[in-house]
C-alpha cells in the first residue's frame, strides 16, 4: 500500500488522503519471491486478508483507495510500496533490486499521474531503492541499506526530498528495514526483538547513522 500524505512537512507525519493497492495475481502463490524457499503461498487466504486490508482503508481509515488490476507476469506486484516513495506532493518512482520487479513501476506511475502528484523517476542504473527499506517518521528519513537497496538509492531519495534530513541504517540478515520496525505513532518507532532488529537498534543508539550529506 502506498499512503498518501495530504499534511504539511514539520515533526508532523501528516495526514493520509489516499492509497493506492494492486490485486494479487494467481502467479504469487509459486513465483513470487520468498525468504524462504519452496514455500508456498495460501492464495486463498492471502485474497482474503487483502480484502479485509481494503477494506480497512475505505471503511475505517476513510481513503480513497485507487485499486490497481494484478498483473500474471508480475508476481510480486501486490507489494506496490516498494516501487513508490510519497511524501506531500511528490513521489519517487524507485528502481527496486529485484531485477523480476521493475517493470512494476509503469502502473504505479501511471496511479500516481492521475493523482497529479509530482513524478520523479530513479532513473540511475547504479541506485537500487525498495520502498520497503523507507521509514519516514514525520521530521526525517530512514533508509535501510540492504540486499535491495544500496547507497546511490539513498542519495536519490535525499536529493528528491530536500526538506528532510535522510539517514542510513543497515540491514542484516532480513529482507527490508521495515521488516523489524515501523512508526508506531508520532515521534514512536517500533521495533522488533530480532537478531536484525537490535543489530539496527545498537547502532542508532551508539551514533553510528549516517545522514546523507555529511
Amino acid at each position: 500500500m502506498a499512503g498518501l500524505s495530504s499534511g504539511g512537512g514539520g515533526s508532523s507525519l501528516g495526514r493520509c488522503s489516499h492509497a493506492v493497492v494492486r490485486a494479487l495475481p494467481e502467479s504469487l502463490s509459486q513465483h513470487a519471491l520468498r525468504i524462504e524457499k519452496g514455500k508456498e503461498v495460501d492464495f486463498a487466504r492471502a485474497e482474503r486478508e487483502h480484502q479485509l486490508y481494503v477494506g480497512v482503508l475505505k471503511n475505517k481509515l476513510g481513503l480513497q483507495v485507487l485499486e490497481l488490476p494484478a498483473d500474471e507476469s508480475l508476481p510480486d506486484c501486490v507489494f506496490v510500496e516498494d516501487v513508490a516513495v510519497v511524501c506531500e506532493e511528490t513521489a519517487l518512482i524507485t528502481r527496486p533490486g529485484a531485477p523480476s520487479r521493475r517493470k512494476e513501476v509503469d502502473a504505479m506511475k501511471r496511479a500516481l499521474e492521475s493523482l497529479n502528484l509530482n513524478i520523479v523517476e530513479m532513473t540511475d542504473e547504479n541506485a537500487t531503492l525498495d520502498g520497503g527499506d523507507v521509514l519516514f517518521t514525520g521530521r526525517e528519513f530512514f533508509v535501510g541499506l540492504s540486499k535491495r537497496t544500496n547507497q546511490r538509492g539513498a542519495e536519490i531519495l535525499a536529493d528528491t526530498f530536500k526538506d528532510y534530513a535522510v539517514s542510513t541504517v543497515p540491514v542484516y540478515d532480513t529482507l527490508h528495514l521495515k521488516s523489524f520496525c515501523s512508526m508506531a505513532g508520532p515521534n514512536l518507532i517500533a521495533i522488533g526483538s530480532t537478531e536484525a532488529a537490535q543489530k539496527a537498534l545498537k547502532v542508532k543508539c551508539i551514533g553510528k547513522l549516517r545522514e546523507i550529506g555529511d
